[in-house]
């Protein structure tokens, strides 16, 4: 096959916002930059499905013109954070994250972003207008892109970066890149659990490689479910139509004997928790509580319907959300018809957001000099629960993450790639490829899939994840090497790039569950039912994951705090949420 060498300053790892920000705040450097696109150009990840709010404190907002809230200001505004994040956040990121908002928010208007609407402390548009001024941007400056391309290995040598391997997925060519520096960009890994509210791309094979180049990995423990998602029929499986509706007009949601389960709640909570973006963490909570006792609906979710509310209300809302009932390129007619008629259907908690990820400090450096990262495959600002925008998150964070590799590479010395370094690599990545037999990827993957629904999920206790870490282990040992494909023909083979992703969606799992098994509290979107309190005597760390030789030892450290002090003591999870809610400002949030 053809060989490509390709040598760059920066190589940005990712077709997101994050790595599209990234990509321009290291070409605006004066760096030589190459994006690398998993799919796509602009049209991969998650980005372009987000909804998509940019969230920046009210008074930024209404001093650019908009309906923001002027009594709001950036020390509310990471105040809020650092108390939905139940003090788990890195606040020297959270202050950075605040700090710029607002800039970035200005450029992207300045890039020619569509906005729809405003409110206190946020403003709307679509991840395709974001996806598309990024792009627009990036051209004009003369990033250099590549579609279709998969990371598949990272190149070091005396400690720091050299280079890449990568896979043209549509050639089945490889490609090596010579370079001096790399930011990680590939958001999140929800093709590890089925089913989920993500984009079949996002199989987390960045935060994998960055483990295994030496960067550590934290907080793989706390993963947020988006509620209220439509369950059935399987044409709609996985739309957050149904969480949009909930969350704006409101609704009954019930179990399967019809009960109003909410009901038996604090009633604080369940208003704060039903109106604000606090729902993912708390009716998450409450609707697999019902499933695991028996009082779930057929697949293993609950019951959303109006209710006694009326119609009207309904109609209104979803002509903004979802005009004609269509949205996303779904027909969703039928369940306008099933709630005007009084109808339930049938929703439940499905993986959206990975709160921990790559370790990165406030430059956005990895402990392996030369590699970066930045969006959600980092672990970010917000610690165990995140209710502010992941869409500012990727974009202030990317712009940071650029800007510093092409300092690095700037200072860097010329990259020395070793040829025996990149042949053992694209040996490795041949394996499922030239196995003339095994297991079928996508059949191994479903099952992966499913337990890892089943077992972490919002509510989790010691025996079944340690059952799960045996099973992920198992799959390690004895599953993975025999993984072969059935066509042998490297152009566009997806049979091969599911074998190769496979590979990461173990990794990953591992690593959340022993991380969920080490944590012996519970804490945000992390629900133990065997530990049901929020420990800060013992618990106010970060879990980290190591590798060693080809295990993971799993340590922790502190939190970093700057201006709040977390509170001491051990408070029932359920009366920590109320805490913390209680400390919210209430500006924001009604998203």
């Amino acid at each position: 096959m053809k060989q490509e060498t390709i040598e760059t300053d920066v190589l940005i790892i990712g077709g997101g916002g994050a790595g599209f920000r990234a990509a321009i705040g290291a070409r605006e450097k004066g760096a030589e930059v190459v994006l690398l696109s998993k799919g796509p150009l602009a049209r991969c990840g998650a980005t372009p499905m987000a909804g998509a709010d940019f969230t920046v404190d009210g008074l930024s907002l209404s001093q650019m013109g908009f309906d923001g809230e002027p009594r709001d200001s950036k020390e509310t505004f990471f105040s809020d954070i650092v108390h939905q994040g139940y003090y788990m956040n890195n606040q020297k990121l959270v202050e950075q994250y605040v700090r710029a908002a607002p800039d970035r928010l200005k450029e992207l208007i300045a890039w020619g972003i569509k906005i729809i609407h405003s409110e206190e402390r946020a403003i709307f548009t679509s991840g395709v207008s974001i996806m598309d001024a990024l792009l627009r941007r990036a051209r004009s400056i003369g990033v250099r892109m590549a579609e279709d391309v998969m990371l598949l290995d990272l190149v070091t040598g005396g400690g720091k970066i050299e280079g890449a391997l990568a896979l043209d997925i549509k050639s089945g060519e490889f490609i090596r890149f010579k370079t001096k520096a790399v930011v990680m960009a590939t958001g999140g890994w929800h093709k590890a659990f089925w089913p989920n509210t993500g984009m079949r791309d996002l199989s987390g094979e960045g935060v994998v490689i960055a483990h295994r180049a030496g960067a550590d990995i934290g907080n793989m423990e706390f993963i947020t479910f988006a509620c209220n998602v439509l369950l059935s029929p399987m044409k709609w499986l996985g739309s957050i139509a149904t969480y949009m509706l909930h969350t704006t007009v409101g609704g009954e949601l019930t179990n399967q004997r019809g009960e109003a389960f909410l009901d038996k709640y604090d009633p604080y909570v369940v208003q704060k928790g039903t109106t604000m973006e606090w729902n993912k963490s708390f009716i998450s909570f409450a609707a697999t509580k019902e499933v695991r006792e028996g009082r779930g609906s057929p697949n293993g979710g609950i019951c959303y319907g109006r209710g006694r509310a009326d119609w009207e209300p309904f109609e209104f809302v979803a002509g903004i959300l979802f005009p004609n009932w269509k949205y996303k390129g779904l027909d969703l007619s039928e369940l306008g018809e099933k709630l005007k008629s009084g109808e339930t259907v049938e929703v439940g908690s499905l993986v959206e957001y990975f709160d921990g990820g790559i370790v990165v400090n406030e430059r956005f450096e990895t402990a392996v000099p030369g590699l970066y990262a930045a969006g959600e495959c980092a672990l970010g600002p917000f610690g165990s629960n995140r209710i502010a925008a992941a869409i500012t998150e990727m974009l202030v964070h990317g712009a940071d993450a650029g800007e510093n590799a092409a300092a690095y590479a700037a200072a860097a010395d010329a990259r020395k790639t070793d040829a025996a370094a990149f042949d053992e690599k694209e040996e490795a990545a041949l394996r499922p490829l030239v196995r003339p037999k095994g297991l079928r990827p996508a059949q191994v993957r479903r099952c992966i899939q499913e337990k890892a629904h089943k077992h972490l999920g919002p509510i989790r206790n010691g025996r079944e994840l340690q059952a799960f870490v045996d099973f992920v282990s198992a799959i390690k040992r004895d599953e993975l090497p025999q993984t072969a494909t059935s066509s042998k023909g490297r152009m566009y083979n997806k049979e091969w790039v599911d074998a190769l992703e496979l590979e990461s969606i173990v990794h990953l799992l591992e690593a959340a569950a022993r991380s969920a098994l080490f944590r012996t509290e519970s804490r945000g979107v992390h629900y133990r039912e065997d530990h049901p309190y929020t420990d800060n005597d013992n618990w106010l760390y970060e879990s980290l994951v190591k590798m060693s030789g080809d295990d993971f030892e799993i340590t922790k450290r502190p939190v970093t705090c700057t201006t709040i002090t977390p509170p001491r003591g051990v408070v029932s999870y359920l009366d920590m949420m109320k805490k913390m809610m209680e400390a919210h400002s209430d500006v924001g949030g009604h998203h």
